[in-house]
């Protein structure tokens, strides 16, 4: 539920990473396309809750189902890993690792029955008369929220503006295209700026 919490945590350390990576390694395959770590950090939320919660939620009651699970996250790397070694192509690592620190935020370990699907049996029910509406309402209700999304929402624009994601422009640019000037090669930036 936590949004901006989920992409800023997430996001600082990879931008710290991939910058640190470019200036003393570099990119010989392009940048990656963080837009596939942000969609990650926010997956199994959309996917689950709308699967346990709304869809079938007189079967599962549970917004913490197979996109919350190790197995889910842990198939998605092994499959990013096939891809890049194949391909180069790193979306669907990025992907899985979106999701793996989904999990870790979530402390889904408190939850072995999910972390650990199916070892456990099935997913445990999590009965509640509180629509899904509800139980948003009751998470905006709660100081602990707001704090943890203002930290995730300032660690996100100091990430991308470390990015070079640093307008609405380049914003729109990176949500187009995945495109992070300080990601880019001297050579493009400067004749970008020129």
């Amino acid at each position: 539920m936590f949004i901006l919490a989920h992409a800023g945590f997430t996001l600082a350390p990879a931008a710290a990473f991939s910058g640190w990576w470019k200036k003393n390694r570099g990119f010989r395959h392009g940048a990656p396309d963080l837009r596939w770590l942000l969609a990650g950090t926010v997956l199994p939320d959309v996917v689950d809750k709308a699967v346990g919660e709304v869809l079938f939620r007189s079967y599962f009651q549970n917004g913490r189902i197979y996109f919350h699970t190790s197995l889910f996250t842990l198939l998605l790397l092994l499959a990013g890993l096939y891809g890049w070694a194949r391909r180069r192509d790193s979306r669907l690592l990025l992907l899985s690792l979106g999701m793996a620190s989904h999990l870790v935020l979530d402390r889904i370990w408190i939850e072995p029955t999910t972390a650990l699907w199916p070892s456990l049996g099935p997913f445990l029910r999590h009965p509640s008369d509180l629509t899904l509406i509800q139980q948003v309402l009751e998470y905006v209700r709660d100081p602990v929220f707001w704090v943890t999304e203002a930290v995730g929402a300032v660690l996100l624009v100091t990430s991308l503006n470390a990015l070079g994601v640093d307008s609405g422009a380049r914003l729109g640019d990176f949500l187009r295209r995945g495109n992070m000037p300080a990601l880019l090669s001297r050579k493009v930036t400067g004749s970008g700026n020129g």
